[in-house]
């Protein structure tokens, strides 16, 4: 009878594993862009890494819904994004333009690789210590899947926005058929940047705050409807847009805080 019991307690629902499995398919699409950009496939590399953005935001909604939440979820979740937004999108940088620069432009790529590996490592310490209740951006330091905690903005650029926001040469240079012209020098500054910016303590924008009121639901499932047309009628347009955007917004952030992010 203690035997059967036991044996019960140790066996897990099928759906507690959904969220896990969903961040080890990012996991290949951050692996598998990585293969494309040293074959020289950089489109296809581009699209695995924003895939790996969709399935990173899809494992923490399935994990919250199904009650999946677990510090194992949220360890393989930081892994898989050490992967996905730092080595992946840096390789992909290295091998389009700062290759060119030799030993410069491989430093550059391992700034914001270092960057994005300190953030997530900053960001497990934090989740393994009790918050200090001195610091009042603790409790808002990251976003991470599997943890319970207010979001009212970011500490820093998160991972998945510090690869939209280094990829903006990617988009500029698909967008353009010429990624010819995008300067590899501008690139490696551009690296850097967003590297610092990763691991600063700027407060940024989270979409976790916005408010859609009841009388606004249509139009905003209609103006959904309108980016997706524009996503697949101008995918890297779109997505360029969306990256200077994102960039603008982080520039207001630096003036308002008068320069000190770090």
């Amino acid at each position: 009878m203690e035997n059967s019991t036991s044996q019960s307690e140790s066996k897990v629902s099928i759906y507690k594993v959904v969220p896990s499995a969903i961040t080890i398919i990012g996991m290949c699409f951050g692996l598998t862009s990585i293969r494309m950009s040293l074959e020289g496939f950089h489109e296809i590399a581009a699209s695995l890494i924003l895939l790996a953005a969709v399935a990173d935001g899809l494992d923490g909604l399935a994990a919250r819904q199904l009650n999946a939440v677990s510090k194992f979820g949220a360890e393989l979740d930081s892994l898989t994004d050490f992967l996905c937004f730092g080595v992946a999108p840096s390789i992909l940088l290295y091998c389009m333009f700062t290759n060119e620069l030799g030993s410069f432009g491989w430093g550059a790529t391992l700034v914001f690789v270092a960057a994005c590996c300190l953030r997530l490592a900053r960001f497990n310490a934090f989740q393994q210590s009790s918050i200090n209740p001195k610091d009042n951006d603790g409790p808002n330091f990251d976003a991470c899947p599997n943890a319970k905690k207010p979001k009212t903005h970011f500490v820093g650029v998160p991972a998945p926005g510090g690869a939209l926001l280094v990829l903006l040469p990617v988009f500029f240079g698909f967008s353009s058929n010429n990624s010819i012209g995008v300067s590899p020098y501008l690139v490696a500054a551009w690296l850097c940047i967003i590297g610092t910016l990763m691991i600063s303590r700027l407060k940024t924008f989270s979409p976790k705050t916005i408010r859609i009121p009841r009388r606004s639901v249509t139009l905003s499932l209609l103006s959904i409807v309108m980016f997706g047309a524009l996503l697949y009628s101008y995918t890297w347009q779109t997505f360029m847009i969306i990256s200077t955007i994102y960039t603008c917004m982080l520039t207001i952030d630096v003036i308002k805080a008068k320069g000190k992010i770090i």
